[in-house]
């Protein structure tokens, strides 16, 4: 493979594995806040 190609697939993992990182934090952050507020429906159970 050429030179331009290497490098866009470099990039192209970069931006990819940047994106799953932060959805994964999103999703940790998601969970973290409903353990510390739960929803309604479970506080009157």
């Amino acid at each position: 493979m050429n030179q331009v190609a290497l490098e866009a697939l470099k990039v192209l993992g970069i931006g990819m594995g940047t994106v799953f990182s932060v959805l994964v934090l999103f999703y940790l952050l998601v969970k973290g806040l409903q353990t510390i507020f739960p929803p309604e429906d479970e506080i009157q159970k």
